[in-house]
């Protein structure tokens, strides 16, 4: 039996020490590299559907961009005028049709309001304005 020194008969060696330290450090950062390497891929994936989405909006954009020169043209604008707003150019004959249905659009055609007759018209050319005013709000009594 040979006699230890006090420095053998320790638990850990001081070499074992760092030894068991330097493992421990190097599971740690290596399961924090894990980390940042699964956070980076997540975020690759997000950029992907990102500049997917940023795609389809610039399609969009110039789908838009293209109809609002094409509504500027001076055709569109007059069908626009014509059309929806029914507006005629000078020397134009208009042509209101009364009754039945309107062929362009499939509705019944509006009347042409009646012209008033003699009997209708007042002459409220001479009275002032306070007094057609008072007139119209007592019911003409």
């Amino acid at each position: 039996m040979t006699r230890q020194s006090i420095a053998q008969k320790q638990l850990l060696t001081l070499r074992q020490a760092i030894i068991i330290i330097s493992i421990i450090a190097l599971l740690f950062f290596a399961f924090k590299y894990g980390q940042n390497v699964l956070r980076y891929r997540k975020l690759q994936a997000e950029s992907a559907v990102m500049d997917a989405h940023i795609a389809e909006v610039e399609v969009e954009r110039t789908q838009i961009d293209r109809a609002f020169d094409e509504s500027l043209s001076p055709a569109n604008v007059e069908e626009f005028v014509r059309g929806i707003l029914g507006w005629v150019r000078p020397g134009d004959e208009v042509v209101v049709p009364v009754g039945g249905i309107d062929d362009a659009a499939g509705e019944p055609a509006r009347l042409a309001a009646p012209s008033p007759s003699e009997d209708d018209v007042r002459t409220d050319d001479k009275q002032p304005n306070w007094r057609l005013w008072l007139d119209m709000l007592t019911d003409g009594e």
